[in-house]
């Protein structure tokens, strides 16, 4: 997070905005809640009802009257003033090619049940008390000494068990993964425990109860990351260490290679809509799929792609952060050239910060290729038939192609990867590609993901 200018910088606004706000616009109603960390920053979280606490916002600053937050996570910002009299703010989200007008009002208490009943249901997130044991743990990163905080949760019987690690996609996650009120991991980690697999997830650094920083570090700091906690799991005494593996969903699933190749070994990779193309092309091209998903007419979408190749031959380059943002502003401006003053400047700044940070600029020129090719364990890719971000037709091939050449002789056997035609990127049945339609889907995994998933684990990790 950014911490704000110091108290005596602040107007008035700075002790009546932090509690929960939410606008009443038909088609979006987010519920956005703002606090004061311990060492006075303003924090921000994005949730579905007042009750929820939500999914960290990236980035909230606040100068004067003006309120600016970023998600990387959802690539969306909101700038609004606020007024003190009014008890509002006024200001716009943007996302993609979109933006939107939003007026947030305080939430009331005697309205809160109201917003909480318009969530949909979440039928498969699990209710206490479980059928089975769940702790609390921490661990050391090698990376840089930081303590990360997680949950291990493991069969009633007596082990030793065969376990995973859960690896998250991009962005500020906490140990359950959650996203428009699904909690993904929390709903795979029961899954997979109920049939007798132990499981470790975990907040990322700087996220719920872990120690650090995640804005600042590095892909290699991730990696290292998720090394210690598969190190951690190998030396729990209720698993059995011959039989740890990763499963890694999005960057999870590009990443998890490099891990076994270099950090820790692991019995086996399951991977989860895995990028299996260097960064940079995924993304440039997932931008102009969103735009044109978005409704943008076929010369705004040339216009995003080629504007996306001379960001990210900017960003790949050996340059320092301070020259390639130097580079970037110019071309960045453009898209908030209809915007005005401050607001105008704050969202240039968010932009070239969000590309020109370690971790974004180490994932733009990550080729996952050569860690592929070096895998020597039983892996399982599965793609979403509807992913937008990451479709199947631009990474499966490249994953079996690099797959085959790590294990020529025993493909059939050891290596799996498949497409599930009406699943989207966070593996859910889905209706069309949008990632708006994903709070109103029920359903957090779909059952054949599930099953499939439990099926090659029990094949690969000697149940059967």
């Amino acid at each position: 997070m950014v911490s704000l200018p110091a108290p005596a910088q602040e107007t008035s606004s700075d002790t009546t905005i932090v509690g929960v706000w939410s606008a009443e616009e038909a088609y979006f109603r987010p519920v956005i809640r703002l606090e004061r960390a311990a060492d006075g920053s303003l924090v921000a979280f994005l949730a579905n009802n007042a009750q929820e606490k939500g999914a960290p916002f990236s980035l909230a600053r606040l100068r004067s009257d003006s309120l600016v937050l970023q998600s990387d996570r959802m690539s969306a910002q909101f700038e609004g003033l606020v007024s003190v009299e009014q008890r509002v703010i006024e200001g716009t989200w943007s996302q993609g090619q979109r933006s939107a007008t939003l007026t947030l009002t305080p939430v009331e208490k005697a309205t809160a049940s109201e917003t909480a009943s318009t969530t949909p249901t979440r039928p498969q997130h699990p209710e206490r008390p479980y059928p089975y044991r769940t702790e609390e743990i921490t661990f050391k990163s090698d990376a840089d000494g930081v303590t990360l905080a997680g949950i291990l949760s493991r069969p009633e019987e007596e082990g030793p068990h065969p376990a995973v690690v859960l690896l998250q996609g991009s962005g500020e996650n906490g140990r359950d993964y959650a996203y428009q009120g699904h909690k993904f991991f929390l709903v795979l980690a029961d899954h997979l425990t109920r049939q007798g697999i132990a499981v470790l997830r975990y907040d990322l650094r700087g996220v719920g109860e872990s120690e650090g920083r995640l804005s600042g570090a590095s892909f290699e700091d991730l990696a290292r990351d998720a090394a210690s906690a598969l190190r951690f799991l190998k030396n729990h005494p209720g698993v059995d260490p011959t039989r740890v593996g990763l499963i890694g969903h999005s960057m999870g699933g590009m990443i998890a290679p490099r891990i076994h190749n270099q950090f820790e070994q692991a019995a086996f990779l399951a991977l989860l809509a895995p990028p299996s193309l260097p960064g940079h092309q995924v993304l440039s091209r997932q931008r102009a799929r969103i735009a044109d998903a978005s409704g943008a007419s076929p010369a705004d979408v040339d216009s995003i792609r080629r504007q996306a190749r001379q960001v990210f031959e900017i960003i790949r380059s050996d340059q320092d952060s301070a020259d390639v943002a130097s580079q970037l502003r110019p071309i960045l401006q453009e898209g908030s050239a209809r915007q005005e003053g401050s607001a105008r400047s704050d969202r240039l700044q968010l932009k070239v910060e969000a590309n020109t940070s370690p971790w974004f600029r180490d994932f733009a020129r990550h080729d996952p290729r050569p860690a592929l090719r070096q895998v020597d364990v039983p892996v399982l890719a599965l793609f979403g038939g509807r992913d937008l971000l990451v479709p199947p037709q631009q990474n499966a091939p490249p994953m079996r192609a690099a797959l085959a050449d790590s294990l020529p002789d025993r493909v059939s056997v050891r290596v799996s990867v498949r497409v599930l035609e009406e699943l989207n990127h966070r593996m859910q049945p889905a209706k069309t590609e949008q990632s708006s339609e994903v709070r109103e889907i029920e359903t957090t995994v779909a059952p054949e993901v599930l099953e499939q998933l439990t099926k090659w684990i029990r094949e690969h990790a000697g149940f059967e």
